[in-house]
């Protein structure tokens, strides 16, 4: 589906500079997160989230040539120091798609869209909220969330929205399935 649309793929490695998330996840998700200093005395951490490093990556890197991805998507082991329950792991998987550069109303829509026919197409019974504060710094207009509400109070699915660089949602993959199989 992906592909078809024009998506790259991208792989992402779990180790990942620790500033690229600091003052941009959201203070909760900054305590869960797995940070070290590295061998050559670098503040490194274990990806709370992949967003954070595909707009770095846009700003530093790919923003500046031709041929360079501009629609991606991935799926990524993340890491949080969570109390683990039902539906939320200190290790889990994301999966993705960024859209990068202009992020005007089109590209929301289609990113929306998307997302409702990736979970459509998952066939999990879910619940798309528009507008919605998503607590994390990067996001410049309201997000939107997906919710599976026989999850209780672990219902968020997916969520995603507008920043700087581009437009995206990640859908965790752990709770996906539970949503489906229970």
């Amino acid at each position: 589906m992906f592909i078809d649309a024009g998506f790259q793929e991208v792989i992402f490695p779990s180790l990942w500079e620790a500033d690229t998330f600091l003052d941009k996840i959201g203070v909760e998700k900054e305590r869960q997160m797995w940070t070290f200093k590295d061998r050559g005395d670098r503040n490194v951490c274990l990806i709370p989230e992949v967003t954070g490093i595909v707009q770095e990556m846009w700003r530093n890197e790919w923003s500046r040539g031709k041929g360079n991805p501009d629609r991606i998507f991935y799926v990524s082991r993340c890491y949080r120091y969570e109390r683990p329950q039902r539906g939320r792991y200190r290790e889990f998987t994301q999966f993705g798609i960024e859209m990068l550069g202009d992020a005007n109303k089109t590209r929301q829509d289609e990113a929306r869209d998307l997302l409702q026919l990736c979970l459509t197409d998952c066939g999990v019974d879910f619940t798309l909220n528009d507008n919605v504060k998503r607590g994390i710094g990067y996001y410049v207009q309201g997000g939107f969330e997906a919710e599976a509400l026989n999850l209780g109070s672990q219902k968020q699915i997916a969520g995603g929205g507008t920043y700087p660089e581009g437009c995206g949602w990640a859908i965790g993959i752990d709770r996906l399935l539970l949503a489906k199989y229970g």
